[in-house]
């Protein structure tokens, strides 16, 4: 990957696609975690590859290269997230100021497939992140607390609390199911 970076700062556009291409689904992960819906995760996705295409120079120490696409995508997902909150906020208070209701009758019965996105959506944003880091993208607790800014006891407490949680849901979703 080192060889890929040091292409990459030299402006091989070749190699900033080889390397787009090798991290896809792992960005894909870290974004789902904050973002539900894929035009956002896309946009987050695109808006972070640009950053790290103009910005390439800038780093110094390749072998965090990774680490910091992962914190720049983070922040991407943060700026739309709050947007679209800011967004929603707006049409609560249009539906609220002109009394149009809409209901969402859409209920998932027991025979739909549970997935682990779906298991994993029951959890705050922050144990989503950190889970979704330690067991899709590989990191250990050290890298992750780097990631975030976090501090590493921080880190593994919000680990261990995702996953009894998910321990949780799976036994109550697996008892429902029988």
């Amino acid at each position: 990957m080192e060889e890929l970076i040091e292409k990459i700062q030299q402006g091989d556009e070749l190699a900033f696609k080889q390397l787009t291409q090798s991290i896809e689904n792992d960005l894909y992960r870290v974004a789902r975690t904050r973002l539900k819906d894929d035009d956002d995760i896309k946009d987050a996705i695109q808006n972070t590859m640009m950053y790290i295409y103009r910005h390439s120079k800038k780093i110094k120490d390749r072998e965090y290269f990774k680490t910091w696409m992962i914190r720049i995508l983070i922040n991407e997902c943060n700026k739309i997230y709050n947007l679209n909150k800011k967004n929603q906020k707006l049409f609560d208070k249009l539906v609220i100021d002109t009394g149009f209701i809409s209901y969402d009758n859409s209920i998932q019965s027991t025979n739909d497939k549970i997935n682990f996105e779906t298991i994993i959506d029951k959890l705050s944003y922050e144990e989503r992140i950190v889970i979704t880091l330690h067991f899709n993208s590989q990191y250990s607790c050290s890298q992750i607390s780097k990631i975030l800014h976090t501090n590493i006891n921080t880190v593994k407490s919000r680990l261990t609390r995702g996953t009894n949680k998910l321990k949780k849901f799976y036994k109550e979703v697996t008892f429902n199911e029988k």
